[in-house]
């Protein structure tokens, strides 16, 4: 829900910087000031970032305010790698001169470097890259951004091409998609544990709870396929009014958002504690360069097509709803909850 919080805030906010930003960011005074809107949401990204280097904690036991009853604790990482002995991090909760509780890191900056660096090195990836349940999450993944990044991007130009509406009322309606999204995201992890601990009462066998949780994982990956897939191939014989078109695109990206119970929870299945994080960005790497890529192919169709009035458009979401099917049909056949990497 933050995700979509986050694009509901930059649609209010966007209209009113450029106006703001007009004339001030090297562009024409009666031009919008799109410049000057990038550079403030890209120093806002940097300045963001203070409050979580600080602040953001693996775990609560890592709260500088903590104190356990042992001073300190360890963190056993076998790099797996011959001849090397295990590595343990230690990290201790000490008093300095002032009073205050703080950490001592064994080894300090350059000892977590070269942890992650050990881990990273140690990590199962010709495992990872042989696992069909891997290559299902992957691929439902790419899908679903390439689905997602076009609707981001291109939703406030095809209210303002489509129906003629200005900068801020497109902006207005591409409001509503995302709030969609957010229920969305919200409702399926709640219905989805909601669904595994009916599926799974009184049942002690692992095997029948690792089918249960495939399926229920495979059902939450096809609604947020499918059901996009249905929607923008609906929207591609473009409606009369704008106000059709956004409900679609809002069913579109609420029904997107049940991913949260599909492949976004699967990777925590397919792994243990160590190896769900480094899955999970594996599986990312991927889907973020295919989502960026569909963006500026939209654009060479938009270009492309544009003598024709609609038909690109058309394209775009017909190309869209494709690409959902086929992601789709790839998780139902590949993925599967057993774990594989411990």
């Amino acid at each position: 829900s933050g995700f979509q919080l986050g694009t509901v805030s930059a649609y209010l906010v966007s209209p009113w910087l450029m106006d703001q930003m007009s004339g001030l960011d090297g562009g024409a005074a009666d031009i919008e000031g799109w410049r000057g809107m990038f550079y403030i949401y890209g120093v806002a990204g940097l300045v963001w970032l203070l409050p979580w280097y600080f602040l953001a904690k693996d775990s609560p036991s890592a709260n500088n305010n903590i104190v356990s009853a042992e001073d300190c604790t360890e963190t056993l990482v076998n790099t797996m790698i011959e001849d090397d002995a295990s590595l343990v991090f230690q990290e201790c909760l000490v008093e300095n001169e002032a009073g205050e509780i703080t950490k001592d890191n064994a080894g300090g900056a350059f000892k977590r470097i070269q942890d992650i660096q050990l881990l990273v090195q140690s990590a199962p990836w010709s495992d990872f890259l042989r696992s069909r349940g891997v290559w299902g999450m992957m691929l439902a993944h790419g899908a679903k951004n390439f689905e997602l990044y076009n609707l981001l991007a291109w939703t406030p130009t095809f209210f303002n091409q489509q129906y003629g509406l200005n900068t801020k009322e497109s902006a207005l309606f591409s409001i509503g998609p995302s709030i969609c999204g957010m229920i969305g995201g919200l409702t399926a992890g709640n219905l989805a544990d909601f669904m595994l601990v009916k599926l799974s009462s009184g049942d002690g066998n692992n095997d029948i709870t690792t089918e249960t949780r495939t399926n229920v994982r495979k059902i939450f990956q096809s609604v947020a396929l499918f059901g996009p897939a249905t929607c923008l191939y609906l929207l591609s014989s473009l409606p009369e009014q704008a106000t059709t078109a956004q409900i679609l695109l809002g069913g579109a990206v609420g029904l997107q958002a049940m991913d949260a119970a599909g492949f976004g929870a699967a990777t925590q299945e397919k792994a243990g504690e160590r190896w769900a994080g480094l899955l999970y960005s594996l599986t990312s790497l991927p889907g973020v360069m295919i989502g960026s890529i569909s963006v500026s192919v939209t654009g060479q169709i938009l270009d492309m097509m544009s003598s024709e009035e609609g038909s690109g458009w058309t394209t775009v979401f017909q190309l869209n709803s494709m690409v959902c099917v086929v992601g789709a049909f790839c998780f139902l056949f590949l993925y599967d909850s057993k774990k594989e990497f411990d």
